[in-house]
């Protein structure tokens, strides 16, 4: 069987070719086009300002906390949500558009419908959801919304490399007397 070995200069060509691309698009060589994190997209908006990025792992962070907190403490709560949190979002979460897309799920008729339509577990839309948010394909509105989004810098992103904010899947939930 004959070698399918690319002819040098065809392999040098695609190498230039790529490096040219990398060039004009300022990756660096070796990295990913595309960002890891939805930290890394830079998302408009108040919900993207406060990115939290706890220091150690989820053990050692949850043993300090519940030390000098206790177990049951609200500090213990929401650092349970953080490191589970950071399972999503990589090591810098965003903490206020996090919670406020668990409240649209818990809140909103966008859980049950996700649950219903898509015969997943509650649980399973709700992992789906952070994942797709964590991406960048969904994003939380100053107004407290839920909206499928483009990233810039892909194919159909607005000009000039900015977010594309295509469509609103929920209203921000109604808060009641007890919040």
């Amino acid at each position: 069987m004959a070698s399918k070995k690319k002819d040098p200069a065809a392999r040098r060509a695609q190498k230039n070719a790529r490096r040219a691309a990398r060039k004009r698009s300022g990756t660096p060589a070796g990295s990913s086009s595309r960002p890891r994190h939805l930290y890394d997209l830079k998302p408009p908006g108040i919900f993207y300002q406060d990115w939290n990025c706890p220091v150690g792992t989820d053990a050692e962070i949850m043993t300090k906390v519940t030390t000098t907190f206790g177990a049951d403490s609200d500090e213990a709560l929401t650092m349970r949500f953080m490191t589970e949190y950071r399972t999503f979002y990589g090591p810098h979460v965003p903490l206020a558009a996090a919670q406020q897309l668990d409240q649209i799920l818990v809140r909103t008729d966008l859980g049950g419908y996700m649950t219903e339509h898509l015969g997943t577990t509650p649980e399973e839309a709700r992992e789906s959801m952070h994942s797709l948010h964590a991406r960048g394909m969904l994003l939380i509105a100053d107004d407290g919304s839920l909206w499928m989004t483009v990233p810039p810098g892909t194919p159909y992103s607005a000009p000039n490399g900015q977010w594309a904010f295509v469509e609103k899947k929920a209203d921000a939930p109604e808060l009641t007397a007890a919040d």
